[in-house]
């Protein structure tokens, strides 16, 4: 025999190293794939966080809106009660001057009483 012939166990080895890099090939292109899909589902997630981070700051943002249009409404409810009140000692005072002038002499006294 010659030494160009093969022996068996020569294509046996030479198969065996085909599908061994056949196999090598396939987990690679498997692989691939998988980060491929894995870079897919990495963006949907950055794309609902993202819709409902901007939904977190609308809802935020109106309720600030909210929260600041009713303290205004309070603080001009507040602002026009002291204003009542205050028309109402003015024009207390001027339909009692002597009464008014005596009731602020004792509030004075009490309170130089109490803070001496």
């Amino acid at each position: 025999m010659s030494s160009t012939n093969s022996t068996p166990n020569e294509f046996s080895a030479a198969a065996s190293s085909a599908k061994a890099d056949d196999a090598q090939q396939d987990l690679e292109t498997q692989v691939a794939k998988l980060r491929e899909d894995v870079a897919g589902v990495v963006e949907t997630l950055k794309t609902i966080a993202g819709g409902r981070a901007d939904s977190a700051r609308s809802q935020a943002y109106a309720l600030r809106d909210d929260v600041r249009d009713r303290g205004e409404r309070y603080l001009r409810q507040a602002q026009e009660t002291a204003s009542d009140l205050e028309d109402q000692v003015s024009e207390r005072v001027r339909s009692e001057p002597i009464k008014s002038v005596l009731i602020a002499a004792a509030v004075g006294y009490v309170y130089a009483r109490l803070f001496r």
